[in-house]
């Protein structure tokens, strides 16, 4: 007599050769390997079986050893075969680990586990919409409170695995974008009582904002999104002067949400003092006075990403960012050397890639959900000629710098991308000349 589970097997993988088009993001060069039908089958067979014994184990509460071990299965399946299954499937998967986080007195290596996979799962934005998933904030805070301010382990009390802290926030960085539409006002009401810029708390209310505010609101929900405290925060950074390491995550949030909201979001007003703290983060000498520097300093991707957001429709941010060239050309140059440099080259590499970045997400035929700029603020091909033009004289003088070549070469690669007449030619003679 067959065996039922092996009958529901090969039951599920003629439906699913029937409807192959609705796998998520299957590996793409597996169909060029010989056999494909085999592979295409033991893959079938694969995922089944990793979803039976996932299933199994949660049922009987037997987490130790198996839910790692086939959470490692599961793990190796999307290397070899990408995202090999339907949406539903997918789902159902990321609802699975978001459960496991609810168990209470959940071992610490199984929670990393959860991280790790809820990450791996919704990395793909593009895939899952709004409409499709709701993840509960909360539940991922409560695990960001126990391990952010976990003082056990210095005790040796218990143990906490290597790298828990970055698996934690690159899950909370994907399952963000699936936040309940309540969210925003949730949080707010909860922290923002903490907001005391002369407290200690306040740093620690910083951090929650950065990384839990949902800032992939559609346009629908921005009133209950980001318009609830983006004035306030503009102030808040407004008035202080004196480098805390809170606003580090204000500049980081700020960043994101100018990223995922491009054209829905006036800057104007706001764009002087932007390149203002900009220019000042650079901590640049002044003459032969050294300026203090800055105890801490702005992501230059949070910097550069921010910039770009800002550009199109006509804003007076492409000038600025001119202005701001024009003030700092003269320390790219070879003869200029100090630690400001690796930040001024990374700067331009970083400013160039963003801008690649931007051009490419608005021009695919397969937009991300979160990603809709109004076509009066997508950047046109005169936007992208006049960056070029912006951005290349640093560019060219930083290739002469004595440390982070490699920096100011991916710079020049990235504005060769975008328009390669303007960079590619001045490059070659400027090749021929030095040899």
């Amino acid at each position: 007599m067959d065996d039922p589970i092996e009958s529901e097997r090969s039951t599920d993988i003629d439906e699913m050769d029937i409807s192959e088009d609705n796998l998520q993001k299957p590996n793409i060069f597996n169909k060029y390997l010989p056999f494909y039908d085999s592979v295409k089958r033991q893959g079938y067979d694969l995922l089944d079986e990793i979803r039976e014994n996932l299933s199994r184990i949660i049922q009987l509460r037997e987490l130790r050893p198996g839910f790692s071990h086939w959470s490692s299965k599961l793990q190796r399946f999307m290397s070899h075969y990408g995202l090999y299954f339907t949406k539903i499937d997918h789902i159902k998967i990321i609802n699975l680990y978001v459960a496991v986080l609810t168990i209470e007195d959940l071992d610490f290596s199984h929670v990393k586990t959860c991280f790790d996979m809820l990450y791996d799962l919704t990395r793909k934005t593009r895939l899952i919409t709004r409409d499709d998933l709701v993840v509960d904030w909360r539940l991922l805070h409560k695990w960001a409170k126990v391990i952010l301010h976990n003082h056990d382990e210095s005790y040796s009390l218990v143990s906490v695995p290597n790298d828990i802290e970055s698996s934690l926030f690159y899950c909370i960085r994907g399952c963000r974008p699936y936040f309940a539409e309540s969210a925003t006002q949730e949080i707010l009401d909860e922290f923002r009582p903490y907001l005391c810029p002369f407290d200690s708390a306040f740093s620690d209310t910083m951090r929650i904002f950065e990384l839990f505010l949902p800032v992939h609101l559609p346009l629908n929900l921005h009133e209950k999104g980001f318009k609830l405290w983006l004035p306030e925060f503009l102030g808040i950074w407004e008035s202080i002067y004196s480098n805390p390491g809170w606003e580090l995550n204000m500049v980081n949030l700020f960043s994101l949400l100018a990223w995922c909201n491009i054209g829905y979001i006036d800057w104007e007003p706001w764009l002087p003092r932007i390149f203002t703290r900009i220019l000042k983060s650079f901590s640049l000498p002044v003459g032969k006075l050294q300026v203090s520097l800055q105890q801490y300093h702005y992501s230059m991707s949070s910097v550069t990403t921010w910039i770009i957001a800002m550009l199109g429709n006509g804003s007076s941010c492409l000038q600025h960012l001119q202005d701001l060239f024009t003030a700092i050309k003269n320390f790219y140059h070879p003869s200029n050397s100090g630690k400001f440099q690796q930040d001024l080259i990374s700067f331009l590499s970083k400013l160039a890639q963003a801008f690649v970045d931007r051009v490419h997400l608005e021009r695919k035929a397969n937009p991300v959900w979160y990603f809709t700029p109004p076509d009066a603020y997508r950047l046109t091909e005169q936007d992208i000629t006049d960056f070029v033009n912006c951005v290349k004289e640093c560019a060219f003088i930083a290739i002469f710098t004595k440390a982070y070549l490699k920096e100011a070469a991916k710079a020049c690669q990235y504005l060769s991308m975008l328009r390669p007449e303007l960079i590619v030619p001045p490059l070659v003679e400027k090749s021929v000349f030095i040899l």
